[in-house]
């Protein structure tokens, strides 16, 4: 196939071209290469799900970064982050191979990465739906990982869409992406999504009654003036801290090549109206195509983040013996089709009108998915384009050992980590005129790069040119404030995101001091006043207000929200 190309221009000794199947980095001719002194990936595969990087290496590295006004780098800071985030890049690969490796039991991995016995680490962990459940009933503890194995041994994985984490409407399911809907491959058929944690933050959730509304305004109440949410850090190399992950899902179809994918039989349950009857469930063979994960550590208590793809998600790529790969979520034929665009909905309407949701078999059009790479802008991501370089040859190095020894996982690659340069830096107040820092430093920790979604995640989060406040799921600013008209390219990224989220603080009253009653459902406050966790209440995780804001409401707590002050993420100032 022919492509026409696009210059658009020269950033930082990389040629930035476009096709109209998305945007690609080049190296332009005679530039210096940018990955000397950068560490090579061990030559040997691990099962040891890691714990962090070497901590104090890292913050003695970082204590010598200071950007520039206007958030720009130096050559020499540039030099020293990139270092740094190779080690988080490593990490990051060798916590997805490990949560991958097949295990005799639970952390008592199989020999080699290929046995075909033995369920992966991630399967012994605690499905969200096992956490949060109907009526904030109090969940199974202590967790028993060899039964939950047994579990879906017997049943199979159920990936039951309408209780999975990070939704933002209660009657969604796990078809639906974050906050959005249903993606679409180009087989005509959903993405599926599960999520799940480690037995470290399930235990942190279950003695703090965190899964439940009752207990998290309990919890804020109790605490006062320091009630966030505080997950679990990891100590040293003797106890993991919180870990939490996603996996996306696509039915694998006749045309697909299962020799790329990891594999699964899942049951799924669709989305299609019951008539008050019970949902309806069917087995599918699915392939991973994304895999995000989350580990808060003591270098990173802002978390890092770490998100994968299966490499044919949204282009195709030469095979070994000629022609290219059938892409699970792009059509190059359709040069000139609309990307990213969420399908409109047709389920529980109104007289055919105003409807609320997407039917399964109502919905089947692909989604036409591209992976946009932002522009450098000035002093809003000055080093994006360098870690994604720095990135895209860490993937062959891994790629090429994965090859050699005959895994599946030479078929995925790491998109990339997200991490902070200073731990408990500040964030950026929103307001008109706060652009770039707000957007830079929108989070606390100063964390790089600034963007970073998953195509199989975040798909309707590409928004490309926006104002550059409010971005998605951002709610900082104080109420009747304008937001930031200043024009920018920008998409999204997984700290971005998850710093807005929050945890019930109290019940909604109105002007009498009388709980606000919706369809008979008392509402909750999740963060201040109102606002989707302003303060990072939550701990950057979404889960604990998305899952209790679908449960049937309890009585309510005994005292009202009491007015609650971030102890350790102040806001920075212009």
């Amino acid at each position: 196939m022919q492509r026409k190309w696009i210059l658009l221009s020269f950033v930082g000794g990389l040629l930035v071209i476009a096709s109209l199947a998305g945007f690609y980095l080049v190296r332009r001719p005679g530039a210096q290469p940018l990955q000397a002194g950068l560490r090579q990936f061990p030559s040997s595969l691990s099962p040891q799900l890691p714990y962090d990087v070497n901590a104090a290496q890292v913050e003695a590295m970082m204590a010598q970064v200071h950007p520039q006004n206007g958030g720009e780098y130096s050559p020499h800071d540039t030099e020293l982050v990139l270092k740094a985030q190779r080690e988080f890049d490593i990490l990051s690969w060798q916590a997805f191979l490990a949560l991958n490796w097949p295990q005799q039991s639970y952390e008592s991995p199989e020999s080699s990465l290929n046995a075909t016995s033995g369920q992966p680490l991630w399967s012994y962990w605690v499905p969200i739906e096992k956490i949060f459940l109907p009526n904030g009933a109090r969940p199974q503890f202590p967790w028993d990982p060899a039964q939950q194995v047994k579990d879906a041994a017997t049943n199979g994985i159920p990936l039951t869409m309408t209780k999975a984490a990070w939704r933002q409407q209660a009657s969604a399911s796990d078809n639906f992406q974050a906050f959005s809907g249903p993606l679409v491959d180009q087989n005509g058929k959903w993405a599926r999504y599960e999520a799940l944690v480690d037995p470290e933050e399930y235990e942190y959730l279950y003695k703090n009654e965190l899964y439940s509304i009752d207990g998290q305004i309990r919890f804020s109440n109790r605490y006062v003036n320091q009630s966030e949410v505080s997950m679990p850090l990891n100590s040293g190399d003797k106890k993991h801290g919180s870990i939490e992950i996603k996996l996306s899902w696509k039915e694998l179809g006749p045309n697909d090549d299962r020799s790329r994918f990891y594999t699964k039989r899942v049951r799924v349950e669709l989305s299609e109206p019951t008539n008050g009857g019970p949902p309806q469930y069917r087995t599918i063979d699915a392939g991973l195509v994304g895999m995000h994960i989350a580990m808060r550590t003591e270098s990173s208590p802002e978390w890092i983040w770490s998100t994968f793809e299966q490499i044919d998600n949204v282009r195709q790529n030469p095979l070994e013996h000629g022609g290219l790969s059938h892409a699970n979520f792009m059509n190059p034929a359709l040069k000139n089709a609309p990307v990213n665009v969420l399908p409109a909905k047709n389920g529980d309407c109104t007289n055919g009108t105003n409807c609320q949701t997407w039917y399964e078999n109502l919905t089947t059009t692909p989604v036409q998915t591209s992976r946009v790479q932002v522009p450098l802008q000035h002093g809003l991501n000055p080093i994006d384009d360098k870690i994604t370089e720095a990135v895209a040859e860490l993937n062959k190095q891994v790629q090429a050992l994965l090859h050699s020894q005959g895994s599946v996982f030479q078929y995925y690659e790491l998109i990339g980590t997200q991490w902070p340069v200073h731990k408990f830096a500040p964030a950026y107040a929103g307001g008109q005129g706060s652009a770039p820092e707000s957007i830079t430093n929108k989070t606390p920790g100063d964390v790089v790069p600034v963007f970073l979604v998953n195509t199989t995640m975040e798909t309707y989060f590409q928004k490309g040119g926006q104002n550059a406040g409010c971005l998605e799921q951002d709610d900082r600013l104080p109420d009747n404030c304008t937001a930031d008209s200043t024009p920018v390219t920008g998409t999204e990224s997984c700290v971005g995101c998850h710093y807005s989220a929050g945890i019930a603080t109290g019940w909604k009253r109105d002007m009498n001091g009388n709980p606000v009653i919706v369809n008979g459902v008392k509402q909750p406050i999740y963060g201040e006043n109102g606002h989707f966790g302003r303060s990072a209440h939550a701990s950057f995780s979404w889960m604990l207000q998305i899952e209790t804001s679908k449960q049937n409401l309890g009585a309510e707590a005994s005292t009202p929200a009491r007015k609650r002050f971030s102890m350790h993420t102040p806001n920075r100032q212009p």
